[in-house]
């Protein structure tokens, strides 16, 4: 019976971070990381519009996150624009780039974290 409740708890933490902002983050992150190479032009269209929307939220919210969450979505914001760039998508890149305007400190920590993925990758 404890395991059970274990395992509960487990994918009740789990589900809960996928729907925080960070997680939703990393999540698309990872997703363009995996898949970004194979999008259409109407994939990355519609992939921007959820990343503008999550930025957007960032950017309203940006005084409640702690240190460790705003990490986590820069590091996220960082590999997001790293695969756009591997991936030519130019327009991506453009709007990624106005977006990160409009993001406090966003720019060093996103540039880090593009870094960091690139050196994943061996590049």
């Amino acid at each position: 019976m404890k395991k059970i409740l274990y395992l509960f708890i487990a994918a009740t933490l789990m589900a809960a971070c996928a729907f925080s902002l960070p997680g939703k983050f990393t999540q698309l992150a990872d997703k363009v990381a995996a898949k970004g190479a194979e999008f259409t032009p109407e994939q990355w269209e519609k992939t921007n519009a959820q990343f503008e929307k999550l930025v957007q939220q960032y950017v309203d919210k940006y005084d409640t996150f702690s240190a460790d969450e705003k990490k986590e979505i820069n590091a996220a914001i960082g590999k997001y624009t790293a695969t756009a760039l591997k991936c030519g998508a130019k327009d991506a890149v453009k709007q990624i780039n106005a977006l990160l305007k409009q993001v406090p400190g966003a720019v060093d920590t996103a540039l880090e974290g593009a870094k960091g993925f690139f050196e994943e990758l061996g590049l």
